[in-house]
């Protein structure tokens, strides 16, 4: 493997409720921005502040990459394009999200509140998730893809030909830019060090369209991910992947530990997946942090499923339970 002509500079932005996002300067031809940071002004000024210690400006950015929709990688596009005339290059589903950022969000948020009530979550707590959307449609604007990218596409950025690699997962469009010379790779939140990336529990394709097994998709993943033998990965959040088989070994142990854990539950009477996630961690963090943790534990059950030791019931207003399926099965020949 080459060693690339230079390294690429991390600069930190301010993320609320996430501490900070990485994007990552790439100094070569054409000089390339992976990520953009949310659409605040501080998050601006943190961009700023971050280039000039380089001795660069915004209007000095040629392309901008994009790892994915989310509102932390893309919300500062349309403001850094405008300043520099940089391109933006982006898988077609995150290109799909720029056209209309904020119609797409509305329509994920009545799919995700539908979703809590389906799944045992309380009216009050499914209001209470305002926030949540406000935060989205504060922090988030459109774009224009100049580049549209598919996976196994190759694109030249900051002196590097990168190949476009599809990962959904975390997210619908999660992409992977790999240097495969060097053997590098920017992967976004796909991997991070330091905390498990989550899998939403969101349609496949918006508008409309059934829920995707998002955990299955992004543990299927990992698996290809680790057959590539990167030696780095420069991800959305936290500090550089030197070991991305090993953490990703450490990722399936862990999940697979949780499967363990939800099945218990459900043999031990949980229900619903909300009942799941108040027992998985306590009452307060299933009432705080109700999406998160009912997009995770959705994740796991859909496993369960597959694999047939969970049932799932559906009644005819649509809402969801998990039984064992022992015990099921005892009830049905009674």
């Amino acid at each position: 493997m080459r060693a690339p002509t230079t390294d690429p500079a991390q600069i930190l932005l301010p993320v609320p409720f996430l501490g900070t996002v990485n994007l990552w300067l790439l100094r070569g031809d054409p000089l390339t921005l992976v990520d953009t940071g949310p659409r605040s002004d501080e998050a601006l000024a943190a961009l700023e502040q971050g280039l000039a210690g380089h001795g660069l400006a915004v209007e000095d950015i040629e392309l901008i990459l994009l790892t994915h929709h989310h509102l932390d990688h893309t919300g500062l596009a349309a403001t850094i394009a405008a300043r520099s005339s940089a391109r933006i290059a982006a898988l077609e589903g995150t290109a799909a999200w720029g056209v209309s950022y904020h119609a797409h969000a509305a329509e994920e948020r009545r799919f995700t509140e539908s979703l809590l009530a389906e799944h045992g979550v309380p009216p009050e707590l499914v209001a209470a998730s305002e926030p949540f959307w406000t935060y989205i449609v504060a922090q988030s604007g459109d774009y224009r893809t100049d580049v549209v990218l598919a996976d196994g596409d190759e694109i030249t950025a900051g002196g590097r030909k990168l190949r476009v690699v599809h990962r959904p997962g975390h997210s619908t469009t999660d992409t992977l830019y790999v240097d495969a010379e060097s053997g590098e790779a920017f992967v976004g939140d796909h991997l991070l060090a330091q905390i498990t990336s989550g899998a939403e529990a969101t349609p496949a394709e918006l508008p409309g369209g059934p829920r995707r097994r998002a955990l299955v998709d992004y543990l299927e993943g990992l698996r290809l991910t680790a057959a590539m033998g990167l030696r780095l990965g420069f991800s959305g959040h936290g500090p550089i992947v030197d070991d991305a088989a090993g953490l990703i070994d450490s990722r399936l142990a862990f999940h697979d530990e949780r499967l363990v854990r939800i099945a218990e539950l459900v043999d031990d009477g949980a229900v619903t997946a909300f009942e799941v996630a108040s027992a998985l961690w306590s009452d307060e963090v299933a009432r705080t942090q109700t999406i998160l943790a009912i997009w995770e534990v959705l994740g796991h059950l859909d496993i369960l499923v597959s694999q047939g030791r969970v049932r799932d019931e559906v009644d005819a207003h649509g809402r969801h339970s998990f039984q064992p399926v022992q015990a099921v099965e005892v009830a049905e020949r009674a």
